[in-house]
């Protein structure tokens, strides 16, 4: 569904309407699909979760285009977006820390009731479910309530103005065969600038609490703590890349996030499995993550430029690109898993790793061949 919207919200209707229907259909959705509303699984039921997820997932795409595609529109000034960007991915994790601590407190804390949740424990996951929806329906109000409708529309006449330019330009010079080609280039070039970030983040997400378990560090308490502390991090570095933007632009930004993804993927393969250790891989996890992530955002950003027109579909191809390569990842990765873990004791932490110093890499080979575009 995500290339879909991004034709969609580009073409029809606003941003902000785009955003108000797929806030919708994920506020309807969200709470059928982890509430456990259903005492047993039968044929109404499994109806009733695959259409509930279908509508999720279209809702969702709604809510990501669009809320992406508004931040081109705001402003022409990269740094100003860059800023924003950087908001929106702190607000991100603040909203992970929220849902982190929530189900904190709803679940048991005993480290053996934890163990033994069981399906009378259900009703814990429904609270936890409308405490999130109600959370993320309050924040939409406040977010559409202050977002004024007009700030989306001021640069309108100088995208009208600029197409009128360039086709006047196209049409003198016949460069329009020539320019397209660059054009698709350069965007596949950004969207595997992002698709690397992404995949960071996405198989540190996935892999971080198996590699815990792994080495058994810290008891079932570090399940939590060090998931908490990685958030924490991310948080803390994408409030303060405001400022190391400004004095030295995105490719050293993101160049500074990859040494640092690169060091906690050569901390988990050969420092050992010390508590501490682990402490400073999820720091530095966190950290890479948020400045990667900000940056590969605002290079998309750089490259939609003035031509906010087709910012939608940008997004949309950038994020598609991404979900359709970390799910080949995960399935390739899980497809080589030892069917006896006797045999390959230490998986999870060379999966963690080996992914997360190849998705740096490829962040760095692409960052090199990425040239400014406006």
């Amino acid at each position: 569904m995500t290339p879909v919207f991004g034709i969609l919200v580009d073409r029809y209707a606003k941003k902000k309407v785009w955003h108000i229907i797929g806030s919708i259909f994920v506020a309807l959705s969200f709470p059928i699909i982890f509430g456990s509303f259903f005492d047993e699984l039968n044929g109404i039921s499994l109806a009733i979760y695959v259409i509930s997820i279908i509508i999720f997932q279209t809702g969702w795409a709604a809510v990501q285009i669009s809320h992406l595609s508004m931040i081109p529109m705001l402003t022409n000034l990269p740094l100003a977006r860059t800023d924003l960007t950087a908001i929106r991915y702190s607000a991100q994790v603040a909203a992970a820390v929220f849902v982190f601590v929530v189900t904190w407190i709803i679940l048991p804390a005993d480290e053996n009731a934890i163990v033994r949740l069981t399906e009378q424990d259900s009703y814990r996951f429904r609270n936890i479910a409308l405490i999130v929806t109600a959370f993320g329906i309050t924040a939409t109000i406040f977010f559409h309530a202050l977002l004024k409708g007009h700030l989306l529309e001021n640069n309108s006449l100088i995208e009208k103005k600029l197409n009128r330019e360039a086709s006047t330009s196209n049409a003198n010079n016949n460069e329009n065969n020539s320019t397209l080609p660059i054009s698709i280039t350069l965007l596949l070039r950004v969207a595997l600038l992002y698709v690397a970030s992404r995949l960071f983040i996405t198989l540190a997400t996935v892999y971080l609490p198996l590699y815990i378990e792994e080495t058994d560090v810290g008891g079932k308490q570090a399940l939590a703590t060090v998931p908490l502390t990685s958030y924490l991090a991310s948080l803390v570095a994408a409030l303060s890349l405001k400022y190391i933007s400004k004095s030295f632009g995105t490719k050293i930004c993101y160049l500074l996030g990859a040494l640092i993804g690169t060091a906690a993927a050569g901390l988990t393969e050969f420092a050992g499995t010390h508590e501490s250790v682990v402490y400073i891989v999820a720091i530095l996890i966190g950290a890479a993550s948020s400045i990667t992530m900000v940056t590969a955002l605002s290079v998309t950003a750089e490259f939609i430029g003035l031509r906010t027109q087709n910012s939608a579909l940008v997004y949309s191809m950038v994020t598609f690109l991404d979900k359709v390569v970390t799910g080949l990842v995960v399935v390739f990765i899980e497809k080589w898993r030892c069917v006896d873990d006797a045999l390959c004791p230490t998986y999870n932490r060379d999966s963690l790793a080996i992914v997360c110093a190849a998705s740096m890499a490829l962040g760095l080979i692409t960052l090199l061949t990425i040239r400014h575009h406006n």
